[in-house]
């Protein structure tokens, strides 16, 4: 008897996706947002991309504070960002454990870059996909 394979393809991050992510960045940064970290990363699990913002204001201000100034930039950049990116927006603060980790294993320095992290481990944490825009 035969047996039934499913194959379930990694959804692709798109280059709108990719520069939604580095406009969002400049925005953050220009309104005055302190990013250790900002990042596309891949859920296997989940199979989706989350973009994803590190703060010490996430602790020190509180998260409903982060993310609405996270609606200012949206609302200042209307076209330049994607439709619909804040649903794929998660906080985190500068010592979330994938931010220590990706501090570990890769450093870009305060400005803004696009560097691709696949199929890689830091520390014995395997990390799927990542597009590094920041990790300082």
């Amino acid at each position: 008897m035969g047996e039934d394979t499913m194959v379930v393809l990694k959804e692709q991050l798109t280059d709108a996706m990719i520069d939604a992510g580095a406009e969002m960045t400049r925005k953050l940064d220009e309104i005055g947002l302190p990013l250790t970290a900002a990042l596309w990363t891949f859920d296997p699990e989940k199979n989706d991309w989350r973009l994803l913002f590190a703060s010490p204001e996430v602790t020190t201000q509180g998260p409903i504070a982060v993310y609405t100034k996270i609606q200012q930039a949206l609302a200042d950049l209307k076209d330049r960002a994607a439709t619909g990116i804040f649903s794929v927006i998660r906080l985190k603060d500068g010592e979330d454990e994938l931010v220590k980790l990706l501090r570990r294993g890769v450093r870009t320095g305060p400005g803004l870059r696009r560097m691709r992290f696949s199929k890689s481990a830091i520390n014995g944490h395997y990390i799927e996909d990542a597009l590094i825009y920041r990790v300082v």
